[in-house]
């Protein structure tokens, strides 16, 4: 993903398929999937993801929240 994007609000409004500024689980699920994330845990771990980096509870992933996880990687 990392030479797919020059940035990661890219990587976000790329994922992010009906521009709405959130990334539900079936953004994660398409994100998992490029990653060639198996399919048989693909679901389990966009919800991890959603339930790690969603600080506000809404079931999404919003871009200040996105920017939160990154800045928690080294993936800047």
């Amino acid at each position: 993903m990392r030479s797919k994007f020059t940035h990661p609000k890219d990587a976000f409004d790329y994922y992010d398929q009906n521009k709405d500024g959130e990334l539900d689980k079936d953004d994660f699920k398409r994100l998992l999937k490029e990653a060639k994330v198996s399919p048989i845990i693909r679901g389990l771990v966009a919800e991890f993801m959603i339930q790690t980096f969603d600080a506000n509870e809404d079931g999404t992933v919003n871009w200040d929240e996105f920017q939160t996880a990154i800045g928690e990687t080294d993936l800047k």
